[in-house]
Formats: C-alpha cells, sequence, structure tokens
C-alpha cells in the first residue's frame, strides 16, 4: 500500500483524533502547559512534536485529514486518554476556527493569554535570536531589527499586517481573535488563562483545566514537582535599553483598549 493510500483511508480507521486543542497565543506558556497536562495520567502527547500547524499552514492543510492523524496516537495505545494538538499560532489566524469546525466539529480548546506588550517583546527577542540559530529555517525567519523599529514600522499608516511575518502588535489583540472563534463554538468550549497565574498559583489554573475536561486533578506532590520545572524558558533574553523600555510604555497605552474590551468579553480582569 502507498503511504497516500495508508494516510487517506487507513489512518482514519485506527488513528485517534485531538480531544483538546491549546490555540495560543504566541509567547504565552503553550509549551509549559502542554508538558504540564502531558504528564497527567489521563493525557497522552501525541506523536510528534506538540506543534502540528495544520490548520494555519496551508502546505500542511493540503496533505489531507489523514496526514494529521498520523501525528496522533492510534486508538488502541490511546484508550481512554485524552490527546491535543498545541499550535500557538492558530488563535491568530482568521481562518483556522473555520477549519477546526469544519474538520474537528465541537472540541474543547484552550488559549492561553499573556501581557501583549510583554508578549510582543518576547516574541522579539526569540526571532532577534534566530539570527544566530544553527538551523537555515530558523535563520530565514530572523528579525535584524531593534525592538524600537519593528513596533515603528508596525504602527506606521502604511503597515500592512496580512503581509508581516512577525506581527508583534496585532497578535496581541487577543478581544478579536476570541470574538473569531466565538463566532463557530461555544463560549464554554475555550478555556481562557492568564499566563501570570501560572507562577502565581499553577494548582489554581491546573485545576481549573482539570475541571473543563473533568478528568481528575493533580495530586499534591505531583503540583509541586510541576512548579520545579521549566519549560521553553528561552536562552536569548536581553537587557532592555532605554528604547525598549519607552517602546514597551507606549504599547502598554496602546493596548490598553483592547485589553478593556477583552476583559468586558470575558468577565474577568488582568493586571495588564
Amino acid at each position: 500500500m502507498s503511504k497516500q493510500f495508508i494516510k487517506r483511508i487507513v489512518y482514519p480507521v485506527f488513528k485517534s483524533r485531538p480531544d483538546f486543542l491549546i490555540l495560543g497565543a504566541q509567547k504565552a506558556g503553550t509549551t509549559s502547559l502542554y508538558r504540564y497536562l502531558s504528564q497527567h495520567p489521563q493525557i497522552i502527547e501525541n506523536n510528534t512534536w506538540k506543534e502540528i500547524h495544520y490548520f494555519d499552514k496551508p502546505e500542511n492543510y493540503y496533505q489531507g485529514f489523514g496526514w494529521y492523524l498520523g501525528h496522533f496516537p492510534a486508538k488502541l495505545r490511546k484508550g481512554n486518554k485524552l490527546t491535543c494538538d498545541a499550535t500557538p499560532s492558530y488563535l491568530y489566524y482568521k481562518y483556522v476556527p473555520q477549519l477546526i469546525k469544519q474538520d474537528l466539529g465541537s472540541i474543547k480548546m484552550i488559549a492561553v493569554l499573556r501581557n501583549p506588550a510583554d508578549r510582543a517583546y518576547s516574541a522579539w527577542q526569540m526571532h532577534k535570536n534566530f539570527s544566530m540559530a544553527s538551523h537555515e529555517s530558523l535563520i530565514k525567519i530572523a528579525d535584524e531589527r531593534s525592538f524600537s523599529e519593528a513596533i515603528d514600522q508596525e504602527l506606521s499608516s502604511d503597515f500592512n499586517c496580512t503581509e508581516d511575518l512577525y506581527n508583534y502588535i496585532d497578535r496581541g489583540k487577543y478581544v478579536d481573535q476570541l470574538k473569531n472563534y466565538y463566532r463557530y463554538f461555544r463560549g464554554k468550549d475555550i478555556l481562557v488563562l492568564n499566563i501570570s497565574t501560572f507562577s502565581t498559583d499553577l494548582e489554581y489554573v491546573l485545576n481549573r483545566v482539570c475541571e473543563f475536561f473533568d478528568i481528575d486533578k493533580f495530586s499534591s506532590e505531583k503540583i509541586q514537582n510541576l512548579r520545579e520545572q521549566k519549560h521553553n524558558a528561552g536562552n536569548y533574553k536581553m537587557e532592555k535599553t532605554k528604547a525598549d523600555q519607552e517602546k514597551l510604555e507606549l504599547l502598554k497605552n496602546y493596548f490598553a483598549p483592547f485589553n478593556e474590551s477583552l476583559y468586558q468579553l470575558l468577565g474577568e480582569r488582568y493586571n495588564w
């Protein structure tokens, strides 16, 4: 049998589908959440890296649903456990929720949010550091600009976010992204978390997730063990310059009305 036949015909029969999605946001703790949850006895990792990028990358989507299922464990191996796709750019792209609804139907999802100004700076640091990467694919998407230059360009009147790779600012407009998802999914099927609570009250966060999935809570001993773990912290931290600080203050003011709309949408306020 050809590989295409196996993916198209055989995989849908014996491969499991994802039970939930971690949508994003980028640089908001999705790797940490995925690693925490993968240590739960009722959750199983997928067969590949957490980020499958099926719904957001056309070159992957065009390979078909069988290709997607190939990233998940066989139904027999999975049993009654839950598995997920954790791709942090699903939240951002406007066309993604419609594709998810079309291919997966109603499914539970988690969105992890972060102060959008801090998220923008962290994303810039990551892309800036790619210039020193060993992989050609990362070097190609490195950002050689300073943070100040990047933000000034995105705030300029002629900036087109649909043609930009980075979109440090637009990715932080969470209220628009969530409203887009609410067009296709019930609000109760999307759990929204704030990354800051990962460090201040990890037990509360994980208990919320377990209740959301209707699975057993983590033990106190396991919670303590998870508190000592760090995932994808990044080795690219750079000291903020005066210009960086000034741009972060500018962004804090810029995002204020978007954040206020987000708080009203969620019925919950964050200290942003």
